[in-house]
């Protein structure tokens, strides 16, 4: 919404780990067995991913503006197969930690981010900290975006919110999509043990750890509507861009 509002493209670059740990729990390859790694990297390398986020109309059916229908959708096709549905799954989310710690798996994706958004990334860097933008805007969301992959973004914004509100929202999202076939036996403590334990992995994983950047804002969205969180984020891009401090990039960091 965030994009969509300062009319700059937009990569969830979650979406990239959940395909390759997909693809690998498709192949019976086991994410938590260290003697997977090689698997993993291979997976990775030869997974064909691509995403497109549609942005609905932003209109009401009386013509006026609505910021309700402006909550965009990402497909994500692996090998041309739409999975949008099953890369969210609990199943997914179990091991895609144990996925994004290989460091191998995650040269393989920024590689693949760095195709996608070819018109937005600079394809010449040679690594992720060397990682920057043309003159087009890009909202990036990811857990390691404002410090290793985009650490020279104009603005960086780092999410937070209570566990016990990410819970219930997640669990809102696992039922608003009905692809899980273990809803059913989901409430809201699980998902929550289930995302605290996902932020401890990527807090204490060797490789691009979940922190804030120094210079990241920090946003605390427990009481925030959907609507209050991109406002207050457009208008920081907003204010910065009169004060001359942003060109075109709002990486999200998020926990």
């Amino acid at each position: 919404m965030v994009a969509q509002n300062l009319g700059f493209d937009y990569i969830d670059t979650g979406a990239f780990y959940r395909c390759v740990t997909f693809a690998a729990l498709s192949k019976g390859v086991d994410p938590s067995d260290p003697a997977s790694v090689g698997q993993l990297s291979d997976i990775a390398n030869q997974a064909n991913i691509k995403l497109q986020t549609i942005f609905a109309d932003s209109t009401s059916s009386k013509g006026e503006p609505n910021i309700r229908n402006l909550l965009p959708t990402t497909q994500v096709f692996l090998d041309s197969k739409d999975v949008s549905s099953e890369i969210r799954t609990g199943y997914v989310s179990k091991h895609v930690s144990s996925v994004a710690a290989v460091g191998k798996v995650r040269e393989a994706v920024l590689q693949k981010i760095r195709r996608i958004g070819a018109t937005d990334i600079d394809p010449s860097a040679e690594s992720s900290s060397d990682a920057k933008l043309n003159n087009k805007g890009l909202v990036m969301d990811g857990r390691d975006i404002g410090t290793v992959v985009l650490p020279h973004a104009d603005l960086k914004i780092f999410l937070v919110a209570d566990s016990r509100v990410r819970a219930e929202r997640r669990l809102q999202e696992l039922v608003k999509s009905g692809a899980d076939p273990a809803l059913e036996t989901l409430d809201v403590k699980a998902v929550q043990r289930d995302l605290e334990r996902r932020d401890e992995l990527d807090r204490t994983r060797k490789v691009s750890p979940l922190r804030k950047a120094d210079d990241a804002m920090e946003l605390d969205t427990s009481n925030l509507t959907i609507e209050g969180q991109v406002d207050v984020i457009v208008k920081e891009v907003e204010r910065r861009r009169k004060s001359g401090n942003v060109t075109s990039t709002v990486p999200s960091a998020r926990t």
